[in-house]
């Protein structure tokens, strides 16, 4: 055969059969996920694939966790990310999941962020559950102090609700739920704030274990939720999803990662349809996964984040954070913090990932999986609104816990 000669696939299907010398197809050549989807060992060309691209066409963001909780040493490490290459920082702070029993201290933000130019540099806060103000109110107060205009700045303040009692299984009496949380949009906005103020943040149900459909269903019934209580409050849907950014976990598995990160994409234009709004790109953050880490031989962490990170960028993320690779055994020094960011420098820059906007449409595998994901984490959507119409419910009944349970047990070692 020469390289321009076509094969049918009834025709490939012989020659593999000859190959196996009579094993089965299925067991020898067929991989299965957890969410039961078959991967087969080669398709065809999907013809008019849609495409899943970022909000912003070009390079992603790197970004950079501060979590240190010594100011000076946070800004060392901040500046050292920024002047290496980084363009954003995730001020992680003391008492949020993300910290890991570290953080900032919202009263020192001012040293954390010294000789910080905050119009170049995006912002991200992660915060302690339910504590939001005061972390937004100091950064906000500098930002005046120091000349900035809020509005123009671009600053993603990471209130979720949902995920803080999620993971706390805690429901505070003065948490930003329902009508309070579009009072509290209100007041940031006043105050000037113009970027996403609410997450729907995936990490929490990945490290309880969740597939990747999983995954996606709570991120979409999360921000179903933050849009429902947004519009009872008076905003118009326009407004109410301008407000909504969204975080997904990349993980070493390459090819569901991507297929998630665009099935997101899909999923969202089916919301706004739903709610009669045309389609407009969202923001989605991607963080290299936790779990995924080992304390045990560590620089295993760089393969695997590499990988992640690889994915995330072909599956469009507007952001990209890597853990680094020394992320498990506590504080990550200058040297971690380099490797972290410079992953992400050498797939941008070297690899050029950024210069194809979705490379993955149309290639067979990428759509089949993608398609996949959609159908599932919609059925799983579906199932978490008869529930009772949210995230919540379902999660205080114990559904999302079981469904993650059992997830995390047929995972593959």
């Amino acid at each position: 055969m020469t390289g321009n000669d076509e094969m049918s696939a009834a025709a490939w299907l012989a020659r593999v059969d000859k190959v196996l010398k009579g094993a089965d197809f299925d067991r020898a050549l067929v991989s299965r996920t957890v969410e039961g989807v078959d991967i087969l060992p080669l398709y065809s060309k999907a013809i008019g694939a849609a495409r899943a691209v970022r909000a912003q066409l070009g390079r992603w963001t790197v970004t950079q966790r501060v979590d240190h909780p010594d100011a000076a040493s946070a800004n060392a490490l901040a500046k050292a990310d920024l002047e290496g290459g980084a363009s954003a920082l995730t001020l992680a702070f003391a008492g949020s999941a993300g910290a890991r029993g570290f953080g900032v201290a919202a009263d020192r933000l001012g040293d954390v962020l010294e000789g910080v130019a905050f119009d170049v540099v995006s912002l991200s806060l992660e915060h302690p559950p339910f504590a939001y103000e005061g972390a937004i109110e100091a950064l906000s107060d500098l930002a005046t102090r120091r000349g900035y205009d809020i509005g123009r700045l671009l600053i993603d303040c990471g209130v979720d609700p949902i995920g803080d009692m999620a993971r706390t299984g805690t429901k505070p009496a003065d948490a930003p739920i329902g009508p309070a949380l579009g009072e509290f949009l209100r007041q940031l906005r006043g105050r000037g704030f113009a970027s996403p103020v609410f997450r729907a943040d995936g990490r929490i149900h990945h490290e309880a274990g969740s597939s990747d459909a999983q995954e996606l269903a709570g991120v979409l019934a999360s921000a179903l939720s933050y849009l429902r209580w947004l519009e009872a409050a008076g905003f118009s849907l326009e407004d109410a999803r301008g407000a909504i950014s969204f975080l997904l976990v990349a993980d070493a598995d390459e090819f569901m990662t991507v297929a998630k990160f665009r099935a997101l994409r899909r999923l969202w234009r089916e919301v706004e349809a739903a709610c009669g709004l045309g389609a407009s790109p969202i923001q989605i953050a991607a963080e290299t996964a936790w779990r995924m880490t080992t304390r045990r031989d560590p620089w295993v962490n760089l393969l695997r984040a590499t990988t992640a990170a690889f994915s995330a960028a072909i599956g469009g993320a507007d952001a990209i954070t890597v853990l680094p690779f020394t992320a498990p055994l506590g504080l990550a020094d200058a040297f971690a913090r380099r490797m972290a960011r410079n992953t992400q420098i050498v797939l941008s820059e070297e690899s050029n990932l950024w210069r194809v906007a979705d490379p993955a449409a149309g290639a067979g595998g990428f759509e089949a999986l993608t398609n996949a994901l959609v159908e599932q984490a919609w059925s799983l959507l579906q199932t978490i609104e008869r529930a009772g119409g949210g995230f919540l419910r379902c999660s205080r009944a114990g559904r999302g816990r079981r469904r993650s349970r059992k997830s995390a047990r047929s995972a593959p070692n």
